[in-house]
């Protein structure tokens, strides 16, 4: 993911621009999210890893599916991505360009990531922690990871508070082999 996150980066960062500047943050936001739930489907990033499909079929079929619901600097960079090898990074793309519009809207999305589903009860708790930490607006993205053996893990930008299980398990192993 933090390879996909770098390739992501520039990509984000000049859609952003453009969308900024011709003032269509949300639409392009609204299309990215589209394209990047087209490019996590299963079959679909199967054909975009495949090497022996060339990348002008990558795109046709990216675009065949959001046909209608992309405009035309949307196709345009589609096809940018195509042609630099970069479709399968289309998630990572939206999630970076989303990361900069919250920035500019004052906002944090931030990645919570808990041993079991976390409860309404909680997620108040946590934005109003978050909010009081932060100073700005905060956006939970709730996610599960029962590897964690218990507790949560909140990424907010550059903040990462590792209340997890498995990361106190992890400092107590690093302080024990000092």
């Amino acid at each position: 993911m933090a390879d996909m996150t770098q390739v992501a980066r520039p990509y984000a960062r000049a859609a952003f621009d453009l969308a900024q500047a011709q003032d269509t943050l949300q639409a392009w936001d609204d299309e990215l999210a589209l394209l990047a739930a087209i490019a996590d489907d299963d079959r679909v990033r199967a054909v975009l890893a495949d090497p022996r499909v060339d990348r002008a079929a990558k795109s046709g079929l990216v675009l065949d599916i959001a046909e209608g619901h992309l405009s035309s600097e949307m196709q345009n960079f589609v096809q940018l991505l195509a042609e630099n090898g970069r479709l399968p990074s289309l998630p990572a793309v939206r999630t970076e360009f989303a990361a900069l519009k919250a920035e500019t809207e004052k906002r944090v999305i931030a990645q919570v990531v808990a041993y079991r589903k976390v409860t309404q009860t909680q997620e108040k708790q946590l934005l109003e922690a978050l909010r009081e930490r932060l100073g700005c607006e905060v956006e939970l993205d709730c996610s599960v990871d029962e590897s964690l053996l218990g507790g949560v893990v909140v990424r907010a930008g550059d903040l990462v508070i590792d209340g997890s299980v498995r990361g106190q398990l992890n400092r107590l192993a690093a302080n024990l082999s000092r």
